[in-house]
């Protein structure tokens, strides 16, 4: 057993190929979870035990602290892969109070909406966008700059081992909701290979979406990890988050403030 902790700096922030990605998609791979089995209750509570290694993209500074703290805390050790965002250590949405760290606060596995009073009824939410790192925070400025209130957007902090049960729980919330899966990385990286079955086996337990795919918004396959071109990375990043949000990647007719007006 190793408490071996692994720090990752991972984020597509158009910096180019060797800046950009940690390669999340190889460690993934890694993971010796089964993607086609829901768990049970008994196999929920050793998730941690059981896995071989554990996978975060923390887009808090409280969750990322407390990532890191029970690797300590807890009377077993497990490997920690944590992806890191450069762009989030300055970012001014990117906040967490010191009550969110102390207390009988713990890492959060899955953060679904938090801004629920600018949300319609859930019964009349369109989508249910799924997200891990960074990108959360685009979609965001998006989503309020375009001044949409009938899609929710919901954090995977924890790629490995999936939390499963929550994914359920949170996507049963909105029973007219599309699920859409938003990343930054193509199609062929990232965590979509990863996620989508996983996903999938979750919705089949669901009572709205038993029957429903989860669809893909992100870039599209690529042989390299990301554009060195500033123009080509905004114009892929406006194309994905119109896709996500909308359902249809397009140009933005503005941009206000580096964030697009659809």
């Amino acid at each position: 057993r190793t408490g071996l902790t692994m720090l990752l700096p991972h984020g597509y922030d158009g910096q180019g190929p060797e800046h950009s990605s940690a390669r999340i998609e190889r460690y993934l791979q890694m993971c010796d979870d089964h993607p086609n089995v829901f768990p049970t209750e008994e196999m929920l509570s050793r998730q941690h035990q059981d896995c071989n290694m554990q996978v975060v993209y923390c887009s808090t500074p409280a969750n990322y602290f407390h990532a890191l703290r029970r690797q300590i805390h807890r009377d077993f050790r497990k490997p920690l892969v944590a992806f890191n965002s450069k762009l989030l250590l300055r970012h001014p949405m990117a906040r967490s109070t010191l009550e969110e760290m102390s207390g009988e606060t713990r890492f959060q596995r899955f953060i679904p909406e938090v801004e629920e009073e600018k949300i319609v009824a859930a019964d009349k939410v369109k989508k249910h966008i799924l997200c891990s790192g960074q990108v959360y925070y685009a979609l965001a400025k998006a989503r309020e700059q375009n001044k949409i209130d009938d899609v929710v957007i919901s954090r995977v902090e924890q790629l490995n081992p999936f939390p499963y049960d929550l994914v359920k729980e949170h996507t049963d919330k909105y029973p007219n909701a599309e699920v859409v899966w938003c990343q930054e990385e193509p199609l062929n990286m990232g965590a979509w290979a990863h996620v989508a079955p996983r996903i999938r086996t979750s919705l089949k337990e669901t009572a709205n979406h038993a029957n429903k795919e989860v669809r893909y918004a992100g870039r599209e396959p690529s042989a390299s990890v990301a554009t060195g071109n500033k123009k080509v990375h905004l114009a892929e990043e406006y194309a994905f988050l119109a896709e996500a949000l909308t359902g249809e990647a397009k140009k933005p007719s503005d941009v206000v403030g580096g964030v697009p007006v659809f």
